[in-house]
């Protein structure tokens, strides 16, 4: 994994040496891309799907949930067993590219052998395929270019290799197949019993401890 071809080098050297300057967009993008922001999604997609009663967020909410839940136990495996350095923490590399490379996401990458894969590509890219599969082509309008935005950022911020990105897009894209394969009968079954009280006290428990653990397991990466 420490070995990168000359191409993939180049790519990482390329996207790193543009323009660096801190700022609140910057921030902003960087907090669009990872776990908090869309478990958020998941917590309103359900107030809208159960309190505005549409059933699209609703299916949104349960499809989102059992995404991140399958794509976590296979990211926190990666994260603990492949133990790369990031691009900021590898010295041969940044000698090999002769460049110095530094953390410029210390808040989101600060542990220096997790790179592989990169849980921003990942998230972001799972979760708008899953969004897709509910509201189809106005979701890329509106939130598709955050992919390709997330790809470039954790290049240019010193923290991820783009075979990083490659592994977490991959991971990502099984995982929506997977979700979408594993739902119709969750859904169907849910659609049944949603209106009642002992399910949506069930449902909002379910919620809660979701969001969570979920905050706990990405603190534990960060």
């Amino acid at each position: 994994m420490e070995n990168l071809s000359a191409f993939e080098g180049k790519i990482l050297k390329w996207a790193y040496l543009k323009a660096y300057r801190e700022s609140i967009l910057l921030k902003s993008l960087i907090f669009m891309g990872d776990g908090p922001f869309w478990l958020l999604v998941v917590f309103i997609s359900a107030l809208i799907g159960h309190f505005i009663k549409i059933e699209a967020f609703f299916r949104l909410s349960i499809l989102l949930m059992l995404g991140l839940m399958i794509s976590n136990i296979v990211f926190v495996l990666c994260k603990t067993k492949v133990k790369r350095k990031r691009p900021y923490a590898n010295v041969e590399l940044q000698q090999l590219l002769n460049i110095k490379i530094e953390n410029r996401d210390v808040g989101h990458g600060s542990k220096e052998l997790e790179s592989f894969p990169s849980g921003h590509a990942l998230w972001t890219t799972l979760c708008i395929g899953i969004i897709y599969s509910q509201f189809g082509n106005i979701s890329l309008i509106l939130l598709g270019w955050m992919i390709p935005t997330m790809m470039y950022l954790r290049l240019h911020l010193g923290v991820h290799y783009p075979s990083d990105i490659l592994a977490g897009i991959i991971l990502a894209i099984t995982n929506v197949f997977i979700t979408l394969l594993l739902a119709p009968g969750l859904i169907t079954y849910f659609n049944g019993v949603k209106d009642s009280l002992i399910f949506q006290l069930i449902y909002w428990i379910f919620i809660i401890a979701f969001m969570i653990i979920g905050f706990k397991s990405w603190l534990k990466r960060v």
